[in-house]
């Protein structure tokens, strides 16, 4: 079933490709799904980011604060997870304004 499909997807963490390939395609809305594709993967690149990506920055750059010896890589880390964080946000301002 779609139910079985989707959580597997979910729980080996291919979830993100699910809803590009879905959004990517233009599969409509199917009865039993709550959201369309392209709100679903808006929501779930937000939750991923505030509850992911955020907070794995937040302790990077409390780490390096906490460090006796400041180290380049942990710096350059810290600013590609920054990127990342905004880069997810710009993609999803994106996805949303050209729907």
């Amino acid at each position: 079933s779609v139910f079985i499909q989707d959580t597997f997807f979910t729980l080996v963490g291919f979830r993100p490709a699910l809803d590009a390939y879905r959004v990517g395609s233009g599969s409509e809305q199917e009865d039993h799904h709550l959201l369309n594709p392209l709100t679903e993967m808006v929501w779930c690149k937000a939750t991923e980011m505030v509850f992911e990506a955020i907070p794995a920055s937040i302790v990077q750059v409390y780490a390096l604060v906490l460090a006796k010896e400041k180290r380049v890589d942990a710096l350059v880390s810290i600013i590609i997870s920054a990127a990342t964080i905004a880069f997810s946000s710009s993609m999803i301002s994106y996805d949303w304004d050209t729907s």
